[in-house]
């Protein structure tokens, strides 16, 4: 690899919600650029088939069975993946959910707490146990998965924006604690991708259409794009970046 070239050699990345879509394909870029990979999923049957494929080319991956909703589940289940792997020095945060398309006056309390509890406080318990392990040992790279959606209005889409939000505070917050013990955390904002949650989108002709006309670049991005942001974030081509929410939407909110 040249020295501009993402070299994870010798790193344990850590991939909550790493078996579809974004998380998927950063687990697939992390495993190529030298990491060992923990790919984690919501079932142990998903986890470890996307392993088995990173495995299959090469990669080095290890499937964990983890549902972030749960919260008991995830300080054992991180602290075991650090104790096997003497470390963890990467975290990418991407699971979430999206299941309703409600006007904000039909949004339910059960709705509201479905999604915080997943994306919001599932995602923050995920890298507080995370940079437990990294802060003792000085070290380690956090790249949360937030959305442009966080930033710009988006009809019924009022609990999942309002999430993604709270991972932007997250960020800044975090990186000003943590900066002093060696600790970055940024995020990646996806603008409009091809992930199981935007299929609705296309396969609505009209709405399709629309949507596309929004963006300068004409398409939708592709998981592999936004985990090449990811790649970049947390290497140490990025190692003095920290508090930072890059967004990739295809020129959408510039234009």
């Amino acid at each position: 690899m040249s020295e501009f070239s993402p070299n994870l050699a010798h790193k344990v990345a850590l991939v909550i919600g790493g078996t579809r879509g974004i998380g998927r394909a950063a687990a697939f870029a992390l495993a190529d650029a030298g990491a060992t990979v923990i790919a984690t999923g919501r079932t142990q049957a998903a986890s470890e088939e996307v392993c088995a494929a990173i495995r299959s080319r090469g990669g080095e991956a290890l499937p964990c069975a983890l549902d972030v909703e749960d919260v008991a589940q995830i300080a054992p289940t991180v602290n075991e993946i650090a104790r096997v792997h003497g470390g963890i020095d990467i975290l990418v945060a991407n699971a979430g959910i999206n299941p309703y398309w409600k006007r904000a006056e039909d949004v339910t309390v059960e709705m509201w707490d479905r999604i915080m509890a997943v994306n919001a406080r599932g995602l923050f318990f995920s890298v507080q146990a995370a940079a437990a392990v990294m802060l003792r040992a000085r070290r380690g790279s956090i790249v949360l998965v937030s959305s442009h959606a966080s930033s710009v209005g988006m009809p019924r889409t009022m609990p999942y924006s309002a999430s993604k939000g709270a991972l932007d505070a997250m960020v800044r917050t975090l990186a000003v604690e943590w900066a002093d013990r060696g600790v970055r955390v940024n995020a990646v904002a996806p603008g409009w991708t091809r992930t199981d949650l935007t299929d609705g989108v296309t396969r609505n002709e009209g709405m399709h259409r629309s949507v596309l006309a929004s963006i300068p670049l004409g398409r939708f991005g592709t998981p592999e794009e936004i985990a090449g942001l990811i790649l970049f974030l947390t290497s140490d081509l990025a190692s003095y970046v920290t508090g930072q929410i890059y967004v990739a939407d295809g020129g959408q909110q510039a234009a």
